[in-house]
């Protein structure tokens, strides 16, 4: 009844919605009333099955009134099993994927937390030595100044 309610809802003037969703009939549109409604008229054919119900609509017609109406059920019955197996192989495999990436995701954040890690360590590393560097870089200079201003003391000495 959603459709038909939907078609009303857009308040084309003349225009009704023949429909019922209890019987597998066609859906008719019509513009016309009265003697000029049979040239008018246009009717559109479709039918469907509860699109939305994954073909639990073949539910409704097995019939096991008679021996050929259960073989027919059992028939419907095991296709609508087929269906669900195939359904569920489906799952499990859209649900492997996911995992799949899932652990690929981890791993590559894993990895990308470790080398961050290992560029840090590494920075930390070079300041490090550049820092012994420019320290034995002073204690050599204050070294040769103090060598430096120890050179006229000793001329000075040679002289008294």
């Amino acid at each position: 009844m959603g459709l038909k309610n939907a078609i009303d809802s857009l308040g084309i003037a003349g225009l009704t919605v023949d429909f019922d969703s209890a019987q597998l009939a066609p859906l008719a549109f019509s513009t016309g009333t009265g003697a000029t409604a049979a040239a008018s008229d246009l009717t559109v054919s479709a039918q469907f099955k509860n699109a939305g119900s994954g073909g639990l609509a073949a539910l409704s017609a097995i019939d096991v009134s008679s021996d050929a109406g259960a073989a027919a059920a059992l028939g419907n019955i095991e296709s609508l099993l087929q269906t669900s197996i195939n359904a569920a192989a489906e799952f499990g495999s859209a649900q492997k994927q996911i995992d799949i990436q899932s652990e690929f995701i981890g791993q590559l954040s894993d990895a990308l937390k470790a080398g961050i890690g290992t560029m840090v360590d590494a920075d930390m590393e070079e300041a490090s030595a550049r820092l012994q560097a420019l320290q034995v870089q002073q204690q050599l200079g204050i070294q040769s100044l103090s060598i430096a201003n120890q050179q006229p003391q000793n001329l000075l000495s040679l002289f008294r």
